[in-house]
């Protein structure tokens, strides 16, 4: 649901424009190498802990580049097929 000055409100799943998409991609492509590398370090708590936290940044990135795209944009489309109500 979009609040009353037309920007998605901060729970709301909107689309990527060709410019966040092409920044998620590029995210991706690293962390996707820094898990790569994390693998030859073998199967530990430690690279266990090390794999979430990644997961963890990638997920806040997300947040970043969706956040970023309303800043540039005034507002962007929501994901209505992702229940945004």
């Amino acid at each position: 649901m979009e609040n009353n000055n037309n920007k998605p409100n901060r729970f709301d799943y909107v689309a990527y424009d060709e410019t966040a998409t092409n920044l998620q991609a590029d995210f991706k492509f690293a962390f996707q190498a820094i898990e790569n590398r994390l693998a030859t370090l073998g199967a530990t708590r430690h690279t266990s802990l090390a794999a979430t936290k990644l997961e963890e940044a990638y997920m806040w990135i997300g947040k970043a580049i969706r956040d970023d795209q309303i800043n540039r944009n005034g507002s962007a489309p929501l994901q209505e097929a992702r229940n945004n109500g």
